[in-house]
């Protein structure tokens, strides 16, 4: 029964109820919640004990008594401003929720220290394990670590091929992808392409940076149909946001006014192209073919709909989740690394079509359960 105040209403438990039932002091009864070190194991067992029947619950403290685990778990993302993660956010709620777990949606927009932050551990531990994105932690950063602190599962890229102990990632092939995406443009018969997306930084142009893998799948495809792998036709960007693609396509535009293809980072810097070629009197795909990556929510709705290369959002929701599951239950392998399938989706912006729905996936994975490295 829930304890009540001197007015007579029921009041949530407190430290002090479980430190008067189970005979002990509130600063006991603290470093049993918090799981600190030299508590006699006795003392813990009553104190755990009482917690349970007074019903007191700091951050579902009940459950982990119970179970080990609170169900929590944390997804770490650079930023909700990017539309990508935002939906890629939902895509683990949703998942978490079918498996009756809870997520704890962290940003890490703060830059370099957040993400070391998650790297770390946090002060207070936010859930049973985390899924995490880094973006701005230079490669070596990781592979210095020999473990990470709490169960880890990496998504993204910006990741060496050598990852923690402790830890696993799930990824798509960047560079598969890419030349997937470069591909279908040279099927449509352009053959003056150019690429935006590019990060002139040093984080940017580490070797597993999204914009160093895409940017490496373009131009290997142009160098497998025998056409110049120029550095002139990449453009480089602040950002990937819309007006990086809108600026991004007049500089390159001003270097090759006779460009008929473009493949972009991401969908932003796409929608953003786009809306400088219909500035420019240049027509989507007649004049020029765009083609994005991400498959964002507005890709369909663009003006016109944006072929895009689409990842499997859902498969790496729940292939995350069940690795981080297998950590959190006392797993500890070496790190295992599990591609993700991805499809190319075909719409109007390179093929003229003008249904929104009129999408058609081509060149799948041959299957949805990615082989382990």
């Amino acid at each position: 029964m829930s304890p009540r105040s001197s007015s007579g209403r029921r009041r949530p438990p407190s430290l002090r109820d479980v430190a008067e039932l189970a005979g002990v002091s509130i600063k006991t009864v603290s470093n049993v919640v918090n799981d600190y070190p030299h508590v006699r194991e006795s003392t813990r067992e009553k104190v755990r004990a009482a917690i349970l029947q007074v019903g007191y619950r700091p951050q579902m403290a009940a459950q982990q008594l119970r179970t080990g685990a609170s169900g929590m778990i944390t997804l770490a993302v650079p930023s909700l401003a990017f539309t990508y993660f935002s939906d890629v956010s939902q895509h683990f709620i949703d998942e978490a929720q079918r498996r009756g777990q809870t997520v704890v949606l962290h940003s890490t927009s703060g830059g370099q220290e957040a993400e070391r932050t998650v790297l770390e551990g946090f002060k207070r531990v936010l859930g049973d394990g985390v899924i995490f994105n880094p973006l701005m932690l230079a490669e070596e950063h990781f592979a210095q670590m020999e473990r990470t602190s709490q169960p880890t599962v990496f998504i993204g890229e910006h990741l060496p091929e050598q990852i923690p102990q402790g830890s696993d990632y799930a990824r798509i092939d960047n560079v598969a992808a890419s030349r997937a995406a470069t591909t279908h443009l040279l099927e449509t018969g352009r053959r003056r392409l150019g690429f935006i997306g590019v990060i002139d930084t040093d984080l940017g142009l580490q070797p597993h940076s999204s914009g160093s893998l895409r940017r490496d799948g373009f131009l290997a495809t142009l160098q497998a149909h025998g056409l110049p792998a120029e550095a002139d036709v990449l453009q480089a960007v602040d950002a990937w946001h819309r007006p990086d693609g809108f600026d991004g396509t007049e500089q390159l535009l001003r270097r090759h006014p006779d460009l008929d293809g473009l493949v972009c980072g991401n969908d932003e810097l796409a929608i953003g192209a786009i809306a400088k070629l219909r500035q420019l009197g240049r027509r989507v795909p007649h004049d020029v073919a765009v083609i994005g990556y991400d498959d964002t929510p507005d890709a369909p709705f663009a003006s016109p709909p944006l072929s895009t290369i689409s990842p499997n959002k859902a498969a790496l929701a729940r292939t995350a989740l069940d690795l981080l599951g297998e950590r959190i239950a006392g797993h500890d392998g070496p790190p295992r690394v599990v591609d993700i399938p991805y499809e190319l989706v075909v719409r109007g912006s390179t093929t003229g079509a003008s249904s929104r729905d009129g999408s058609r996936p081509t060149d799948p994975p041959t299957s949805d359960r990615p082989e382990k490295e």
